[in-house]
């Protein structure tokens, strides 16, 4: 696997969580003043990473490569990677795909550079 596909495997997992993540923490803004602002900066924002899970997505298919599913495995989660035909495995600590989760989501806050 090159490094390319690498780091775009990388950015589409933790892209991903990060939707799951969002779309699950959105229920619970129910009780803020400001509901409706939450509301839609969370929207806006799952909109923003799909467009970029959509675009990664077509780049790693034009290399031939796609993540065809997930497990988890005690502590980490197994992610299954065709690449050309070839199958992998990517094994990601659940504590580091959660820290990477929130290294993003610290970005569209605008939190760090």
């Amino acid at each position: 696997m090159n490094f390319g596909n690498f780091e775009l495997i990388h950015k589409q997992i933790i892209l991903d969580l990060t939707i799951r993540t969002l779309e699950h923490d959105r229920k619970y803004i129910g009780d803020f003043k400001m509901k409706r602002v939450f509301e839609m900066w969370f929207d806006a924002k799952i909109i923003e990473l799909h467009t970029y899970v959509k675009n990664s997505k077509a780049e790693l298919g034009k290399n031939g490569v796609r993540i065809q599913s997930s497990k988890k495995d005690g502590d980490f989660t197994i992610y299954t990677v065709v690449e050309k035909g070839i199958v992998s495995e990517k094994r990601y600590s659940n504590i580091a795909l959660r820290n990477h989760c929130e290294e993003e989501i610290k970005r569209l806050l605008g939190l760090t550079e």
